[in-house]
């Protein structure tokens, strides 16, 4: 095999120069077709013109990309301001990301401009204002458990009585109080509430409901108040969260701090959880004796046997 270095003559030097020089050329060319292809659909000039020409009270920002857009928009009735995240699919076709809002067909559409998507929801903000007016009033008046980071996109609100009772209240779109139930087994509490739930008034607010519900003008006395009017257990009585019932510590088949959960706090007699895990999966005996499903007061994973109960 012959290893010498292949030599060539001038004029095949010249030959084999032109050829690669044409195919550097083409290669570079394809290249930078490419790049501005690419280029061109990041954003297209339409959009970034109409971007310079919206009002001063709208803004927007960018993203890591040119593809990822957050608008800022006010509602025309409060200085509220929300957030709509958008993407930039292709020229005069935009998607919703994400937005702080009660889920809507609004958000599952594609839009051709970015004031496309200002003047839906701006209609949908002010159809909203008066679920907005109600949940900013909840969070204000009350001490909200749940969400941990409430935002209008959250329909719900847990509030806290004491301890270890939630009141858990949804709100419509209309700003109107549904499902509104206790996050706990009290009895006292279950009182107050079915007898308020009778009288409610829609004339009023929710948190005016509430308050009414409970007799007190201040939500933060809520706790104390009723602490009150209750008798206090004492150091040698626990009181099963399902029937209420209070035994000494020391006798047989009482209430015990069955939940895992370090923050629920609530004593169960194990028949009364057995039974109460039973009815909650239909009433049909569990497989093995062991009955699973969650705490009646904080809803934490829970199981209970049938031998301990």
């Amino acid at each position: 095999m012959n290893n010498k270095p292949l030599r060539l003559q001038n004029h095949d030097q010249e030959l084999l120069f032109t050829f690669l020089h044409q195919v550097y050329i083409k290669v570079i060319d394809t290249r930078v077709e490419e790049t501005e292809s690419i280029t061109s659909e990041l954003i297209d000039q339409q959009l970034i013109q109409e971007i310079k020409d919206l009002p001063s009270n709208i803004r927007l920002e960018f993203g890591k990309s040119l593809r990822d857009i957050k608008c800022i928009l006010p509602d025309s009735v409060n200085k509220r301001h929300h957030e709509i995240y958008v993407s930039y699919v292709a020229p005069q076709k935009l998607v919703i990301s994400s937005v702080a809002l009660p889920h809507s067909i609004l958000q599952d559409r594609e839009y051709k401009s970015v004031e496309e998507i200002f003047t839906a929801f701006r209609t949908y903000i002010d159809s909203l204002e008066n679920y907005l007016t109600e949940l900013e009033s909840i969070d204000r008046h009350f001490t909200v458990m749940e969400p941990v980071n409430p935002t209008f996109k959250d329909d719900y609100r847990r509030i806290a009585l004491d301890e270890r009772t939630w009141l858990h209240i949804e709100v419509t779109q209309y700003g109107l109080a549904t499902n509104i139930h206790l996050i706990a087994q009290s009895e006292m509490w279950q009182d107050k509430l079915h007898k308020g739930l009778m009288r409610w008034d829609h004339d009023k607010g929710i948190v005016e409901n509430v308050m009414d519900i409970f007799d007190v003008s201040d939500m933060s006395q809520v706790g104390k108040h009723m602490a009150e009017e209750s008798k206090p257990l004492t150091e040698e009585e626990v009181t099963c969260g399902i029937c209420f019932c209070a035994e000494l510590v020391d006798t047989p088949g009482v209430p015990q701090p069955l939940c895992q959960n370090p923050n629920c706090g609530v004593s169960f007699h194990k028949f009364c959880l057995y039974q109460w895990l039973v009815a909650c999966e239909g009433g049909r005996p569990p497989a093995f004796g062991v009955a699973n499903g969650n705490c009646p007061t904080c809803l934490h994973p829970i199981a209970c046997s049938e031998k301990d109960s």
